[in-house]
């Protein structure tokens, strides 16, 4: 009992977890969903879990698991992935610590919106276009650029992306 509750045995077992959590999450997303037998959308609620911001995990294990959302396409998954995407906070050393994190999720959302087809919520939408135009990290507003761009926009939402980016190239 005093080996295992030491500082050193706690802090062995938490790595070792989390290895194991990051190459389940790196497995998930190896997986080529048109080219498998695996019921791989079976995992889709535990990646949604790890990757949502209230659930504190390592981001080495929250980037695989979003990588994964993206390569399954499932819809489920937009909400948190905009959630991340959002929760950019206004600390320098946050928001470069979260950068790779908000990156993936954006991409899966763009991956996402391309396989399905679907049109974005309007929260969805606000977090795209505001962090296209004026997120500060150019590959950020290239990917939400990329992800306005899969999506099934309205003509007002149209409007609206034209609109911002105008509105930003003016100030220049």
């Amino acid at each position: 009992e005093k080996i295992f509750d030491s500082p050193e045995a706690k802090k062995d077992s938490k790595d070792r977890a989390d290895e194991i959590s990051r190459s389940a999450a790196e497995m998930l997303a190896s997986i080529a969903p048109t080219d498998t037998i695996y019921p791989y959308r079976d995992a889709v609620d535990a990646l949604i879990k790890t990757v949502s911001p209230e659930i504190l995990r390592e981001d080495f294990i929250r980037i695989p698991a979003a990588k994964a959302l993206g390569r399954y396409g499932d819809t489920r998954a937009v909400d948190v992935l905009t959630k991340v995407l959002a929760d950019r906070g206004d600390d320098p050393e946050k928001i470069a610590r979260l950068r790779p994190v908000r990156w993936q999720c954006t991409k899966s959302l763009s991956m996402i919106f391309a396989q399905t087809g679907i049109a974005p919520s309007t929260d969805v939408f606000t977090a795209l276009v505001t962090n296209c135009v004026g997120d500060g990290d150019y590959e950020i507003e290239l990917v939400c650029a990329e992800a306005l761009g899969n999506a099934k926009l309205t003509e007002e939402q149209r409007r609206e992306v034209a609109k911002k980016r105008r509105i930003a190239r003016e100030s220049y």
